[in-house]
């Protein structure tokens, strides 16, 4: 079953100027949930912010949210 990930990032100051946050899908869909979660990880490890104010969020093909970090908190796998 494919899964999509979704990131939120929180809103950021940049030149004095505030971003807002931004939601986006990562490119790929990913075969199993466990792929999606790291990639997921990954992805944000990369960011250059802090963790744990980003949240991901794993959907399955019918759009139902499987897993999430918002329950343990931005950051945490």
């Amino acid at each position: 079953m494919p899964y999509t990930v979704e990131i939120t990032t929180p809103p950021v100051r940049i030149d004095g100027a505030e971003q807002a946050s931004r939601m986006y899908q990562l490119p790929d869909p990913f075969s199993t949930l466990a792929e999606a979660k790291e990639a997921a990880i990954a992805h944000i490890a990369g960011l250059g912010l802090d963790p744990a104010g980003i949240l991901y969020t794993v959907f399955d093909r019918e759009g139902f949210t499987v897993a999430s970090n918002a329950d343990q908190g931005a950051g945490a796998g």
